[in-house]
């Protein structure tokens, strides 16, 4: 679905991606685990088309995405849902939902993929019409992914759903993950969390300051002893 090949980019003299060979196929869970700056956040912002490449290519279903604007890439499938979550704090739960599907204009099937959302998170419904600004944090991830699902994804990009949840939360946004995968959803997953990410992934890749070093199925990397004294502190 996704290849992308020799992905350099840089922030002003800063280069932070070094040469990023990445495939993603379809209907796959696929984990980027990796430190703090290590660059993962930048990547997800290159396949969204929020930062631009200084080399290399990404083809998505065998299109350039290089020639694609990222309104157009949303519109394509590609959706994304930010660190930090980025809700629309002082609108409704409701209206960021009808935000998702800004790209979809007025399709007949956007109350029935609402009503799908609210049966994915029954806590959305409840406070469909509170501000999303007051919204615990683990509520306002699973708006922010409500969100995204809103827009139909056939990609979609997570970048770091667990960060600053409590751990029965994070439980059930990976849970939510494993559900997306069976309706069909392609997921490349950033998480800090790499023993869960790489138990839930088919295959899962290390990024060290910017560079692939390490990939394989979910399994190998959770038995790679660099992989479990780097990141799972075994």
């Amino acid at each position: 679905m996704l290849s992308i090949k020799g992905a350099v980019t840089s922030y002003g003299q800063i280069e932070v991606l070094h040469d990023v060979d990445i495939s993603i196929n379809s209907g796959e869970i696929v984990s980027l685990v990796g430190a703090n700056g290590a660059g993962k956040s930048t990547l997800l912002m290159a396949i969204s088309g929020l930062q631009p490449l200084d080399k290399g290519q990404m083809i998505y279903k065998g299109q350039d995405l290089g020639k694609v604007s990222s309104d157009k890439r949303v519109a394509q499938g590609i959706v994304q849902v930010p660190e930090g979550r980025q809700v629309f704090k002082d609108m409704s739960v409701q209206d960021n939902l009808l935000l998702g599907a800004y790209s979809r204009g007025n399709s007949s099937e956007i109350p029935e993929d609402m009503e799908k959302i609210y049966s994915k998170f029954p806590i959305l419904r409840q406070k469909r019409h509170n501000l999303a600004g007051e919204l615990s944090g683990g509520q306002q991830q699973m708006l922010a992914m409500g969100r995204a699902l809103m827009a139909r994804p056939k990609l979609l990009l997570l970048d770091e759903p667990s960060m600053g949840l409590a751990p029965l939360i994070v439980e059930e946004i990976f849970n939510t993950i494993k559900d997306l995968k069976k309706e069909g959803i392609t997921v490349f997953l950033v998480e800090q969390n790499a023993s869960q990410a790489l138990a839930l992934a088919d295959r899962g890749y290390v990024l060290e300051t910017g560079k692939v070093v390490v990939e394989g199925t979910g399994k190998e990397l959770l038995s790679n002893d660099k992989v479990r004294e780097a990141y799972l502190g075994m």
